[in-house]
């Protein structure tokens, strides 16, 4: 096939174990590729070229130390793999498969579909045998990064695989559709309106506070003045009223003269 699409280049960085992850990765890539292309309908010799063509300068100074017993095996793409898989030690190490695998927890922002597949390629060296499916539902289970799922999971009844999956994937569609809405603007205008309605509450309760206070609260001030803070006003000689002192009447001026004729005559 022309579309078929080749591997990267062997990324080497890290660590042994890294390296042997990365090594097992591109020769599956490798031998799908192979295939896609009908490569595999070639000799092995053209097989082997083309490996060594793809693997990029870093898995080619690796082949370069290779040694071989004839050029017949040099030519042997099956020959060549067997050397990168002994120079890179991918001899599956399963306590070490199995350690990945059982602390493998769902990343932020990574999907249930993401995790579960995540979960599925650690799972294949592990050698679980029947039991493969149940450990990745227990997976999902304690690694879930959600708590609400969580103990939707752990509540509900027979869980097996598919009915942890589309628990998860019914409260991650959920969950979107609230972030959409609130993107749209109609959770804020839902927050908007719950604070007028908290606002027009609160002015009623205390619009009735004010009103105790007032009426209610008129007999605290009863007692307060009935304990002589203030006595009540008295009478203006000036004007009659009570508003005024009798000095500050305008009223007085024309009292007093009054009482000054009085007194004279």
């Amino acid at each position: 096939m022309e579309h078929a699409r080749p591997p990267p280049e062997l990324n080497m960085d890290g660590g042994p174990v890294s390296r042997a992850d990365a090594w097992k990765r591109w020769r599956q890539q490798f031998n799908l590729f192979v295939k896609a292309s009908g490569v595999n309908t070639e000799t092995a010799g053209v097989q082997a070229s083309l490996l060594v063509n793809l693997i990029g300068p870093e898995g080619f100074d690796v082949y370069q130390t290779f040694t071989f017993g004839s050029d017949k095996e040099k030519d042997d793409v099956n020959v060549i793999i067997k050397k990168f898989d002994a120079y890179f030690g991918a001899k599956v190490n399963i306590t070490l498969v199995r350690y990945k695998f059982f602390t493998r927890n769902q990343e932020d922002g990574e999907s249930i579909q993401t995790y579960l597949t995540a979960l599925r390629l650690l799972s294949k060296d592990c050698e679980f045998g029947t039991l493969q499916e149940e450990l990745i539902k227990d997976r999902i289970v304690c690694g879930v990064r959600n708590p609400t799922i969580r103990d939707r999971l752990l509540r509900s009844d027979d869980l097996n695989l598919d009915k942890a999956i589309k628990l998860c994937q019914a409260e991650e569609v959920s969950q979107e559709s609230g972030r959409q809405l609130c993107v749209s603007g109609e959770c804020s205008s839902a927050v908007q309106v719950h604070g007028v309605e908290r606002r027009s509450r609160g002015r009623g309760g205390g619009g009735g506070a004010r009103h105790e206070r007032r009426g209610g609260g008129g007999g605290a001030g009863a007692a307060r003045r009935a304990h002589g803070a203030r006595p009540p006003p008295r009478e203006c000689a000036g004007c009659g009223g009570t508003r005024c002192d009798n000095r500050e009447c305008p009223a007085h001026d024309a009292v007093a003269a009054r009482v000054e004729l009085n007194d004279s005559s």
